[in-house]
């Protein structure tokens, strides 16, 4: 147990941190980065929220022109299902931003419309990833990405809720199903997923990522195919037939996505859900009722989930990707990693955990969360053709959800439209 918009935004930061617009870098002229050097950076998250983590990604971004003055960076947040779409056009016509912030199962796929250019030698000199780099490479083998955080899922649910009801908290999925409906019939969300397709389908392809970690179920063949629709595969779409039958899913499941779902445990109205570790403290900080658990057993006993998270890359657009690689490597610094951690993400290298900070109370729920996804989480290949798949397990939901199609009608579903 763990204790304790479609459109790309520009973001106002301190004077230093100009906002601005997409594309490559505004002085890409100029290819001197010892001199001044603006560089355009993609991130998902706006830093003028008021959450731990926004708190702690501005507070990085400040602390890296102070030492750094010659280097402004100027932030826009774009969604992903923005940077899914957009990237691959910037990168056809030469105007990536010079660092891109990625979902790590989509590196590959985003590698192979020519999004990034190699790292620098020097990334090879840092050594102390907590999990392997390899997997974070172009079709040639060369490394393209560095981890930004590590996560994986976690079971969330709402105490006072589960305690109204008179139920324990599950422990395998078939009780999830039963314990969601008594929370439905009670007026609550019983289980929180979703089938929308904005940003890439996120919530249900994570949640189905982790599920096939669990039964032990490769997500696509040696050729990169999909090859999920098998009996042991199955197991996820049982469950949500099982969920659907006992009513733990509500109408909205259709239209769904990642942050209705954390928006309805933050205020109470979801009994539980499969989410990213990552948001922990901001849900617990937002709502003490929400409390954490190893993901529920499948049928073979296992509670491990996948290890993912986000990534750093350089543009293959950008004229300055030797201050592109000094951002990078500030940013997954002990010393920022340290600071991200009191957002409650996970550090990637071992260096950061000799950080004062770890040493002090503050520290314990992300640390607990570091020891969480150490054991109960393994990384796995992703295809290049995720986000396909993300939309067919999407499309396929739907049709369980309206129109009552099988466990069976799918898996075939979602495979078949993957490998389309």
């Amino acid at each position: 147990m763990i204790k304790a918009a479609s459109t790309l935004t520009a973001v106002a930061l301190a004077a230093a941190l100009l906002t601005g617009c997409s594309g490559s870098s505004s002085d890409s002229g100029n290819n001197n980065d010892d001199g001044p050097v603006t560089l355009t950076y993609w991130d998902f998250m706006d830093p003028s929220q008021n959450n731990p983590r926004a708190a702690a990604l501005k507070q990085n971004l400040e602390n890296f022109h102070k030492e750094n003055p010659n280097i402004t960076v100027q932030l826009s947040t774009v969604s992903f299902g923005d940077m899914i779409s957009r990237l691959p056009q910037t990168a056809a016509a030469g105007q990536t931003p010079d660092v891109v912030k990625m979902f790590a199962p989509v590196v590959p796929q985003i590698a192979a419309a020519q999004v990034y250019q190699p790292l620098p030698e020097e990334a090879k000199q840092i050594t102390d990833w907590l999990r392997p780099v390899d997997k974070l490479a172009d079709k040639d083998g060369k490394q393209v990405a560095v981890p930004y955080d590590y996560r994986t899922c976690t079971l969330y649910y709402n105490d006072k809720i589960l305690k109204q009801i008179g139920a324990a908290v599950p422990t395998t999925w078939d009780q999830v199903a039963e314990v969601a409906g008594k929370a439905a019939k009670a007026g609550f969300t019983g289980f929180g997923t979703g089938f929308s397709g904005v940003d890439n389908s996120a919530i249900i392809s994570t949640f189905f990522d982790c599920f096939m970690s669990e039964v032990g179920q490769a997500i696509s063949n040696q050729d990169g195919k999909a090859s999920f629709n098998t009996e042991k595969g199955k197991e996820f779409a049982d469950f949500l037939v099982k969920l659907k039958n006992a009513g733990g899913m509500p109408p909205s499941v259709v239209g769904d996505q990642y942050s209705t779902v954390a928006d309805g445990l933050q205020n109470g109205t979801v009994a539980m859900s499969a989410l990213g570790t990552e948001r922990l403290l901001t849900l617990q900080k937002a709502n003490p009722d929400i409390k954490s658990a190893t993901l529920p057993k499948t049928s073979n006993g296992s509670d491990t989930g996948s290890t993912f998270g986000w990534t750093l890359g350089i543009g293959a657009g950008s004229k300055h990707a030797k201050a592109a690689w000094k951002f990078i490597q500030y940013m997954t610094s002990p010393k920022a990693g340290a600071l991200m951690a009191t957002g409650g993400d996970v550090p990637t290298r071992s260096s950061t955990f000799q950080e004062p900070y770890f040493t002090t109370p503050a520290a314990k729920t992300v640390l607990d969360v570091s020891n969480f996804v150490k054991d109960h989480s393994e990384p796995h290949i992703y295809p290049d053709n995720w986000i396909a798949i993300a939309g067919g397990l999407a499309n396929a939901g739907q049709q369980l959800y309206l129109n009552n199609s099988s466990a069976d009608d799918f898996m075939k579903s979602a495979q078949d439209a993957a490998n389309k």
